[in-house]
């Protein structure tokens, strides 16, 4: 079902926001598809379950997509985004706790009751397996990176899914690896159990 409200809320904050029109392009929209359709096909969340996700830049695609759950931690490290996000695009999501933070600071009962984490932003910081969290966490996770070495925000891009893998902590079990191809490069994709 279309979110009507949410419709009216990028075209009006996107008249002056190009970096918001940017996070619903198409390229975005390919990814952030393949990865709801693995989670979905996964059958792993349910009206209780919570979800968080690792710079989350505006949630634009990904928090109306998961809006049925109990739950949704949007965490970004660019306060503007959350601002934009919480008081602009979803003010009228009421399940939605924003935290305007750097992932690698948050502590263990941050996202304790989460039942999926995702990070399509992988690039833009230090390996999965660096971030204390993940490794006593019990959770599902969707991480995206990719080979996009030329976009100058890209601190940690990798050049293949094996790569990739390498950056993800010693306890979890992937499940499912996907690559998506981009107008710039390619996305990798690995889903799996912390």
């Amino acid at each position: 079902m279309i979110d009507l409200q949410l419709f009216k809320n990028i075209i009006k904050e996107g008249r002056h926001n190009s970096d918001l029109l940017d996070s619903y392009s198409p390229n975005q929209f390919k990814s952030k598809e393949v990865l709801i359709n693995h989670i979905n096909n996964l059958n792993i969340l349910n009206d209780n379950s919570e979800i968080t996700i690792l710079g989350s830049w505006y949630g634009s695609i990904l928090i109306p997509a998961f809006k049925q759950v109990k739950r949704i931690n949007a965490i970004d490290i660019d306060d503007k985004v959350i601002r934009i996000a919480k008081n602009r695009l979803f003010s009228h999501y009421k399940n939605i706790n924003y935290m305007n933070a750097d992932v690698f600071s948050l502590s263990k009962y941050d996202i304790e009751e989460t039942n999926l984490i995702i990070n399509t932003s992988c690039e833009h910081m230090r390996p999965m397996k660096e971030l204390e969290i993940l490794k006593t966490s019990k959770s599902y996770f969707a991480f995206q990176s990719n080979n996009m070495f030329d976009i100058p925000t890209h601190t940690n891009c990798v050049y293949n899914i094996e790569e990739f893998k390498e950056q993800m902590p010693s306890n979890a079990k992937i499940l499912i690896e996907d690559h998506i191809k981009d107008d710039r490069g390619t996305r990798f994709l690995l889903i799996g159990k912390l």
